[in-house]
């Protein structure tokens, strides 16, 4: 089967008839036949790539065409036509019109020429299509209504006002159309009555308004359409005014705002000159619109703004087109009034100044009531004088001012002594004049410049500024001291009060101002305590020294969250039966940077505190949970935990330590002992004796630490059920030098046995120090003689490999009498004279000790007490030259360091520690020979 033909091969044939080819998208002329060519006179290129609708140029043809453009391409058209020659002549034909066969979407026409009796039926239909283009060409919509009351034609602008659908226009169903009007409307009823109202067959000219359903709002007018003088129907035309409406509804309510608003309302030209005024605008200047209309707006100026206000105000209104802020005018009458004036620049087309519109209010009561209120704000009720807020202001202004002067300032807090006793004799109402009386007299006191301000109360503080030193500041100082303590006489009472001040100099002080303020008081509350009527100076190097003192706190405290702290443990050791007894808990830091810190370092920065209360909870969990661990270890030992005075004093302190105990049920109560130093005992005697009564019934007991370095009173000590007295290190350690240490760790030992307590000795530094503990009769000691403080993992093998010193023994064979007690201070005193000698060839003392033996003390006890008492035994007769050599030993020394031998110096004192310790053996024989 062949293909068929396209249409553009169909084009280049021999027929008669006009055949052209268009583009359905630009209505373009894509190729034409000879027979369009001989037809219509153009060329083939006059015809290719124009549009269809230059030649088809009936009205109905555009129409037609315009279709086309929008996608409404026909199956098949039979139309009549005109086509345009190219002698400007027309010519009338017959056309189908038909769609490509390749399936294009270009449209194919083959139009027949017809003659020339076609030519007026061709004349009528372009009078019509002329009247159609009318129709389409006004802005308004056209309905032609037959007389009849048939629809006859209407304009697209119609059908685009009334929204009406394609199927009802395809339809032409004249009444759907009528009852889809009546239907958009927002009172369709009164629409269908007043369309009645409107017959199409009279004379009568209608306009009136539509408001449809969906808002908007159509002008309609109607005339009667003629025929010569015959009405054959109506013609109605349709304006949508919605929005002129609403432009007219703006202006109106424009209109009624500028009439009616509250603020005054101000027109001028670019020049100033005023335009035009509303009401209010008269009401508040007390100008009428007649008497400032035409006037420059300068006649409300008031004066109190200078030239550099204005300046502001125009450039503002140049640059951004607005001013607002508040400015002080005159009415007529003369009298000054604020308004909160807001001005606008109005602009033409061009961006010129065509106007200034000028919003203003009255705000002259608004003012007065803000200065009561500012009044009321920034000054006290009472005295009238500047309050907190106001002083705060002015201390502010005080510093800039003193920093930038290079000056000083001082800030003074003042309390009144005794005001609250005048209260409550006298009376509130009494006090309350007193105040204003002394307000009244410090305010005197100062001078230009100074600030007084009450804070409250009885409590003032004055701002004194611009001080060369702070001897100026003493002056006014004493002059406030004078006044606040001056006499008053209040409803015939006479009362006199005086005043504690607390200062603080700035910048000697470089804090701010909040600061200096707590500065201030603080320095207040120190003059109170000092006796009052006095002022006291705020240090800022102490202040520093507290919040050193507040971080190191915070730096304990973390470091107790944080597991820093340790535990190590010193035993304590029976001297005489060479047994370990128990151990003292001792803490240590675990410092991240510095490593390990001991406890004399941190433990005073926290004592009076809840942290040391915390920290001694935490060694108590730690001291019987270690205790827990040796004791499954099968090592029994007892354990003595530090307790402070501040945790001592803790109402739940019993309950706390009873929950401690029962959370570690394999430690014994009787495992533990607690520690309190006695100083702190006795600060609360009372309270601290219930608790230890309280442990003991526990089965937990107490010892008195650091004994002997408080009162050491009997009564106290009767009072204080402690089981164990532990003597003070600072006397057991020079006790072997010194006779009153050693008479005092033999006065604690007597008590400790006279009131049946344990005594133990800790500063156990030597063999030594043991033996003479022994001799004295005491058994218990620990100290870095024994063993340092060690942790815990390290006490149960120093247990195993730790044995006692072997003078020990023999000094607990044979203790000391009463009697036989003196030999005990003659080898205290031997052992002083030598250590001082000692010292001196060393350089650490300025002269050296008695070099005879017959004035040295033990040549004074050896005459004396000694000869009498063991003047016939064996012992005594060989201590007398050893005594004399001590002494040459101790000759040549001096000789050799005057000399500059330092060889000779130490090899003289090895000897003579030599005999020194013969000279001690002797005294320790002399109580056991008969």
């Amino acid at each position: 089967m062949s293909r068929p033909a396209t249409p553009d091969a169909l084009l280049l044939g021999g027929c008669n008839e006009i055949l052209l080819l268009v583009d359905a998208r630009d209505l373009s002329i894509q190729a034409v036949n000879q027979g369009a060519l001989r037809h219509l006179g153009h060329s083939r290129e006059a015809l290719v790539g124009r549009p269809i609708t230059d030649i088809e140029c009936a009205l109905t043809d555009v129409f037609f065409w315009e279709d086309v453009r929008q996608g409404l391409v026909p199956e098949i058209r039979d139309a009549e036509a005109s086509y345009l020659m190219a002698n400007g002549e027309l010519l009338s034909a017959t056309k189908n019109i038909t769609q490509a066969p390749d399936g294009s979407g270009r449209l194919v026409i083959c139009a027949t020429p017809v003659g020339r009796l076609r030519h007026a039926e061709a004349e009528l239909a372009d009078a019509s299509a002329h009247l159609r283009a009318t129709l389409e060409a006004t802005a308004e919509g056209i309905l032609l209504v037959h007389r009849s009351g048939a629809i006859v034609n209407m304009n697209h602008r119609f059908s685009c006002l009334w929204q009406l659908p394609e199927a009802l226009l395809l339809a032409r169903d004249d009444q759907a159309i009528q009852a889809y009007l009546a239907a958009a409307m927002a009172d369709p009823e009164a629409y269908r009555r007043r369309l009645k109202e409107i017959r199409p067959d009279t004379e009568d000219e209608t306009q009136d308004i539509l408001h449809l359903a969906d808002g908007r709002i159509l002008a309609r007018k109607s005339r009667p359409a003629r025929q010569q003088k015959l009405i054959i129907g109506r013609v109605f035309s349709f304006t949508d005014i919605t929005e002129q409406k609403a432009t007219e509804a703006r202006l109106k309510l424009a209109a009624s705002v500028f009439t009616h608003a509250q603020e005054g309302i101000m027109i001028t030209d670019p020049g100033g000159t005023i335009l035009e005024v509303n009401d209010t605008f008269s009401r508040i200047t007390g100008y009428s619109r007649t008497e400032v209309t035409g006037r420059n707006a300068r006649i409300l100026s008031s004066g109190r703004q200078g030239p550099e206000f204005y300046q502001n105000l125009w450039h503002d209104l140049a640059h951004k087109g607005h001013w607002q802020g508040e400015i002080w005018n005159r009415r007529k009458d003369g009298t000054m009034y604020a308004e909160m004036l807001n001005i606008a620049v109005v602009r033409d087309e061009a961006g010129r100044v065509s106007h200034y519109v000028a919003l203003f209010s009255d705000i002259t009561t608004l003012k007065q009531h803000q200065s009561q209120l500012e009044r009321i704000a920034h000054y006290d009720a009472l005295t009238g004088i500047p309050n907190r807020v106001l002083l705060a202001d002015r201390l502010q202004q005080a510093i800039a001012r003193t920093r930038r002067d290079q000056r000083l300032m001082a800030l003074v807090y003042l309390d009144l002594d005794g005001f609250k006793e005048v209260n409550d004799t006298h009376g509130h109402e009494t006090g309350d004049e007193l105040l204003i009386a002394i307000s009244q007299a410090l305010k005197d006191t100062l001078r230009a410049g100074d600030t007084l301000a009450r804070l409250g109360g009885d409590e003032f503080v004055a701002v004194l500024t611009d001080l060369g030193s702070p001897g100026e500041c003493e002056v006014v100082l004493e002059r406030l001291l004078r006044a606040a303590a001056s006499p008053v006489r209040i409803k015939g009472n006479p009362l006199q009060l005086s005043a504690s001040l607390g200062v603080t100099l700035y910048p000697h002080d470089g804090s701010d101002a909040d600061a200096l303020l707590r500065h201030a008081d603080q320095a207040m509350y120190q003059a109170k305590q000092a006796g009052k009527n006095r002022y006291h100076l705020f240090d800022p190097e102490q202040d520093r020294q507290a919040k050193t003192h507040w971080e190191s706190l915070a730096r304990l405290t973390q470091a107790l969250e944080q597991g820093e702290f340790e535990l190590h443990y010193q035993p304590k050791v029976h001297m005489r039966r060479g047994q370990v007894v128990g151990a003292e808990a001792l803490i240590r830091w675990r410092h991240p940077e510095r490593g390990l810190v001991a406890p004399g370092e941190f433990l005073p920065m926290i004592e009076g505190t809840d942290l040391i209360a915390r920290i001694g909870d935490w060694v108590l969990d730690q001291a019987l949970a270690q205790m827990s661990q040796w004791n499954q270890a099968g090592l029994e030992l007892a354990v003595s935990v530090n307790i402070a005075a501040h945790h001592l004093q803790k109402e739940d302190f019993l309950a706390r330590l009873r929950d401690k105990l029962a959370a570690h049920p394999l430690v014994a109560p009787a495992q533990l002992e607690l520690e309190v130093l006695e100083t702190a005992a006795l600060e609360g005697i009372a309270h601290v004796s219930r608790v230890i009564e309280g442990c003991r019934a526990l089965g937990v007991d107490f010892s008195l630490d650091d004994f002997g370095t408080g009162y050491s009173s009997l009564t106290y000590l009767k009072r204080l059920p402690a089981g164990v007295l532990k003597i003070d290190q600072s006397f057991v350690r020079d006790m072997l030098w010194d006779t009153e240490d050693l008479a005092i760790v033999e006065g604690v030992i007597g008590l400790a046995a006279a009131f049946r307590r344990s005594a133990i000795a800790e500063g156990v530094e030597s063999a030594a120090h043991g033996a003479l503990l022994l001799r004295l009769g005491c058994e218990l000691g620990q100290g870095y003689g024994i063993a340092r403080p060690m942790p815990a993992a390290d006490l149960p093998p120093w247990i195993a490999a730790w044995q006692p010193e072997s003078a020990w023994q023999a000094a607990h064979n044979h203790p000391l009498s009463r009697e036989d007690m003196g030999t005990a201070y003659a080898e205290v005193d031997l052992r002083h004279w030598s250590r001082a000698l000692e010292h001196h060839l060393h350089g650490q003392l300025g002269s050296a000790p008695v070099s005879s033996p017959l004035n040295c003390r033990f040549g004074n006890w050896y005459r004396g007490e000694g000869r009498a008492r063991y003047g016939r035994r064996a012992a005594f007769s060989r201590m007398e030259p050893l005594h004399e050599e001590l002494h040459r030993i101790g000759e040549a020394l001096l000789t050799h360091r005057a000399d500059g031998r330092a060889d000779l110096v130490e090899q003289g004192l090895a000897k003579l520690l030599q005999v020194q310790e013969q000279l001690i053996a002797c005294l320790h024989q002399l109580p056991q020979e008969n």
